[in-house]
């Protein structure tokens, strides 16, 4: 078993000094009590409720999970680091019910996300929500309009937004080094195999089917949904884009200093079809312009991974009017002139590590929960990735969805976000089961 101090690496008081945080964390009154809401061992759940851990006055009070075999598994990890034995919940309305935790962290499937953190605003907890942080761009307005009523704490889980190396690479590009930033290109690529083709099963003593769907209609158990390939079925799941996508949309958006886009294109097509109940393309090409001509272009394959751009397979490329700067996946930033000649390097910084973590863009669950749980505690809503930031950059995939559907161009009213064309006026919002209406 390790202790906590050893679970921190450095130990607390390194740890504050290296994110800038205040002693008095750890004080019985500043203590922050939260609730990981999705903690399967398998999923970024229980990185993320490890992450905030190594938070200085971090208690996870609560696990909740409609899986009791994820549920036990999260408690017994609470347990062996912090000492401390959590509240185990299957229903997340309970947790919402208990006025001892501060907020909730939503590591839950797609088609909860939005939901979850509306009820969660609605019933005065902060919340810390993954991305895609809405299913269809109307839960975007709604976290939007929840939030500005409610004044609550939100957080979206892009965790780049807190990276030190990142934030200083977008302070060169916005102070003009190179130019105005003029056009992104952003590309996602993995090898997915085939999710097989499921049959209707009894649902497993495990796990609690009507709570697992939530807003979502309800349908009959299939062998081949739970816990990952939700993401490939249309009823729960965003496709490629909405999983990968918002990283490198939210670095593209943030470059070009843009915050709506006037038009969306996108073609998709199974081009690498593996068989089974995968219900999306696999591929797609997606442009978007913005006011003043600015121009975001993203390519996804999921069933294809060779040969990745630039030696990675995610990352994003901002070309301005001298140069050009490449944001690869490790939290590096390489600069380049007109003549692409490399004229300087944002190495992922050592003092951003935590412990003996090594890998960069673990250290940054770290940093950006310490965001969200400093906001907490100040009652400050301008966390490093807040909810103007996050609907807007989850948009972008959203959208191309719809346009992919429809097979034409998506007009949005670039002041606002609203859909101009009727068309895609109509697939906006999403159906939910009777009584869960967002």
């Amino acid at each position: 078993m390790y202790s906590r101090r050893q679970f921190l690496g450095y130990g607390s008081a390194a740890f504050i000094a290296a994110s800038g945080r205040v002693f008095g964390a750890e004080a019985p009154s500043n203590r922050v009590r939260l609730a990981i809401v999705g903690c399967h061992e398998l999923g970024r759940g229980q990185r993320v409720m490890k992450a905030a851990l190594r938070v200085p006055g971090v208690d996870i009070a609560c696990v909740c999970d409609v899986d009791s075999r994820a549920m036990d598994w999260a408690a017994s990890q609470v347990l062996e680091i912090s000492g401390v034995s959590p509240k185990k919940e299957r229903d997340y309305r309970k947790v919402l019910e208990d006025p001892s935790i501060d907020g909730v962290i939503l590591e839950t499937p797609d088609h909860w996300h939005a939901w979850g953190a509306v009820m969660a605003m609605r019933a005065g907890k902060a919340v810390y929500v993954e991305k895609p942080c809405a299913f269809c761009p109307r839960e975007g307005e709604v976290i939007l309009e929840t939030q500005r009523k409610t004044g609550m704490v939100l957080q979206v889980g892009s965790q780049r937004r807190s990276s030190k190396t990142y934030r200083d690479a977008i302070a060169l590009l916005h102070g003009g080094a190179l130019g105005e930033p003029r056009w992104a290109k952003c590309w996602y690529m993995s090898r997915r195999e085939s999710i097989g083709s499921g049959r209707e099963a009894p649902v497993p003593e495990w796990l609690d089917w009507d709570l697992w769907q939530g807003p979502a209609p309800r349908t009959a158990f299939r062998d081949n949904v739970v816990h990952y390939n939700w993401h490939w079925f249309r009823r729960w799941g965003t496709a490629e884009t909405g999983n990968n996508m918002p990283h490198f949309s939210d670095i593209a958006r943030w470059a070009l200093d843009v915050e709506w886009p006037e038009s969306v294109q996108a073609l998709s097509s199974s081009v690498f079809p593996r068989g089974g109940d995968f219900e999306w393309p696999d591929v797609y090409g997606i442009s978007y312009k913005f006011p003043g001509g600015k121009f975001v272009t993203f390519e996804v394959s999921c069933h294809h991974g060779g040969n990745p751009y630039m030696g990675v397979g995610t990352g994003a490329v901002i070309y301005c009017e001298r140069g050009s700067a490449f944001f690869d996946p490790a939290n590096n930033v390489t600069i380049y002139d007109e003549k692409s000649k490399e004229v300087r390097k944002f190495a992922s910084d050592s003092a951003m590590l935590v412990g003996s973590l090594t890998d960069p863009t673990r250290a940054l669950d770290i940093h950006h929960m310490a965001n969200f749980v400093d906001c907490l505690r100040a009652k400050n809503a301008a966390t490093n990735a807040p909810a103007e930031v996050g609907v807007k950059s989850t948009f972008m995939p959203l959208v191309a969805n719809i346009a992919a559907d429809l097979g034409e161009t998506v007009h949005v009213d670039p002041a606002t976000g609203a859909p101009v064309t009727k068309a895609a006026s109509a697939l906006w919002s999403r159906e939910y089961e009777k009584g869960w209406e967002l």
